[in-house]
């Protein structure tokens, strides 16, 4: 039997817990490059304060540093959201 955890409100629906983190992240896919600020994370995925228009469903090749400069990470996303200041960003592992 699965367990589910709760949602942090009544309109999150993440599984995974999002944790404040704050790097600038550089993204490109088939249309744009660009330079954005990771706000919060988690295993599943982040979200993207930029002011570059995304539609659900846009995959990005991000690259930032994660763990405080210790680590460079690069991977790929796919847009799920939309918000006036930014796009969540689901992790293609």
């Amino acid at each position: 039997m699965k367990t589910q955890r709760p949602y942090t409100d009544g309109n999150d629906r993440r599984q995974a817990i999002r944790m404040p983190y704050q790097t600038l992240l550089m993204y490109a896919n088939h249309t744009a490059t660009g330079l954005g600020r990771v706000r919060d994370i988690s295993f599943e995925g982040l979200f993207l304060e930029t002011p570059r228009t995304f539609a659900v469903g846009d995959q990005l090749d991000m690259d930032f540093q994660f763990r405080h400069g210790q680590m460079n990470m690069a991977i790929m996303g796919q847009i799920t959201r939309i918000t006036p200041t930014g796009v969540g960003v689901k992790l293609l592992w």
